[in-house]
């Protein structure tokens, strides 16, 4: 799934992901990680997302990394931030006093030489077709340090029913492309059912949104 897809997505506001509600189960299950105030988070392919904010309503700093220009605009549009731009390797990047968006392609962020205690992924494993996510998983793991934490949230339905994101990823595949990288526990599971216009139309027979908590191995 090259970029262009992506570019077209925004340019043409083909953005069902987006939700403007927090996510309930990152409300649910990030207090549980423990994670301390001020410690920075990584959110890879952050959209606009307004779980950012949470997280810094939380004490945290957020990086964001995202593709598409016109999202990272929205982001500061929708709430009248005011940020600052700069270029930082083969980024631009807008800061806020807490929140930084390095707008460009997150498989470039080790060139940041960054390393991070925390991350938080909902939308980015499962925008990326299964070629891609073990390339996504292995830099994941190489940005995080070890003793890191990741709260990560997937969507699973039965994968023949839909060949485009999000893409399903299931508490299996999650164990095979994490575990050698990090320990895993599934924690959280919300079964949307006729609640998910999807499945209320008979296009999938179910449609579940998965949580795991995972920690960076030690090595």
């Amino acid at each position: 799934m090259d970029a262009e897809f992506w570019h077209q997505r925004w340019q043409e506001a083909r953005i069902g992901f987006h939700r403007q509600q927090i996510n309930p189960q990152l409300r649910q299950y990030w207090p549980q990680l423990a994670v301390p105030a001020h410690t920075e988070v990584l959110v890879p392919l952050c959209g606009k997302s307004n779980d950012m904010h949470w997280l810094a309503e939380q004490g945290h700093t957020v990086a964001g990394f995202e593709l598409s220009a016109l999202a990272v605009h929205d982001f500061f549009a929708d709430t009248q931030l005011a940020a600052r731009q700069e270029a930082i390797g083969p980024y631009q990047c807008w800061h806020t006093e807490q929140i930084s968006l390095y707008q460009g392609d997150f498989f470039q962020a080790e060139q940041l030489g960054r390393r991070f205690d925390a991350a938080y992924d909902r939308a980015a494993l499962i925008a990326l077709p299964h070629s891609m996510q073990a390339q996504y998983v292995a830099l994941l793991a190489n940005l995080l340090n070890p003793g890191a934490v990741l709260l990560l949230i997937t969507v699973n339905y039965a994968p023949e029913q839909q060949q485009a994101p999000p893409f399903s990823v299931s508490v299996q595949a999650v164990s095979s492309l994490f575990e050698p990288y990090f320990t895993i526990e599934h924690c959280g599971k919300i079964a949307e059912g006729q609640e998910n216009p999807r499945v209320a139309s008979g296009e999938l027979t179910f449609f579940d949104e998965l949580c795991f908590v995972l920690k960076r191995k030690q090595y």
